[in-house]
């Protein structure tokens, strides 16, 4: 199922951006439901690349907005009371080494915090000359917004997997308890990761219900990962909560 060029007007074209993959999503904004989606294994990720992709017909509608998540897994996050007395650089360097890949930053108000960023400048100028009205933020911020479009106010654990590194959340009473990213080689380094987090924190794992997303409800490595932990780790049946879950929670962000 695809969009007409007449019918674009209504939609919104979501997408987003790794060094591994350029993929995209046409949603309707009124059921917040995929109307259609592709993928593309990127081999340069490089201006050059993109651009050959951008040329598709469906790069060239009309559509009612336009969002991309993307930037490097380096961000940092900081209360919005403090960003406003101190510079995105100063802060950035607090945990990050120099030199730093052009900083921008989003701010997530329902949390009353400032996610600062790295995004190459080459990726904000390549989408912007393209599509003008074009919304631009972090993954994790998509991801932020996305988790608290939802209840947290029971124990939850959030992960968002990708094919090499995976973001982990812990919410509770509806505030963001602890957020990382980490790279990953073999899922038993996310399973060390998580329980790693939960032990230095004193948390009981099984206090926690677990979320997973970024991957479909059939996913091969659910089983290897339910093995190691007592709460069942649940997996939407609705490709907007699971797999597409970044693409379909830019909605939040336009």
């Amino acid at each position: 199922m695809g969009v007409n060029k007449e019918d674009a007007y209504q939609c919104a074209l979501c997408m987003d951006l790794t060094a591994d993959c350029f993929q995209f999503a046409i949603l309707n904004p009124k059921t917040k439901k995929i109307i259609s989606r592709k993928r593309f294994e990127l081999s340069t990720y490089s201006k050059d690349e993109l651009a050959d992709l951008l040329k598709d017909e469906l790069f060239g509608y009309e559509y009612l907005n336009y969002s991309l998540t993307t930037g490097t897994i380096r961000n940092t996050l900081i209360p919005v009371d403090l960003f406003s007395f101190s510079k995105p650089k100063e802060i950035f360097k607090l945990n990050y080494p120099e030199p730093f890949e052009n900083l921008d930053y989003n701010r997530i108000p329902e949390l009353g915090i400032v996610n600062i960023y790295e995004v190459p400048l080459w990726i904000k100028s390549l989408f912007v000359i393209k599509f003008p009205r074009i919304k631009i933020v972090h993954r994790s911020t998509a991801l932020l917004k996305g988790v608290f479009d939802l209840p947290t106010f029971s124990p939850k654990l959030h992960l968002l997997i990708d094919e090499k590194g995976f973001y982990l959340l812990l919410t509770q009473k509806s505030k963001l308890v602890y957020f990382n990213h980490f790279d990953y080689k073999e899922l038993s380094d996310i399973i060390y990761f998580v329980h790693f987090v939960l032990e230095q924190k004193e948390l009981d794992q099984s206090d926690f219900d677990i979320h997973l997303y970024g991957q479909k409800e059939n996913w091969k490595g659910l089983k290897v990962l339910q093995d190691h932990f007592a709460s069942k780790i649940k997996i939407a049946n609705e490709a907007e909560t699971a797999e597409d879950f970044l693409l379909a929670k830019q909605l939040l962000c336009v």
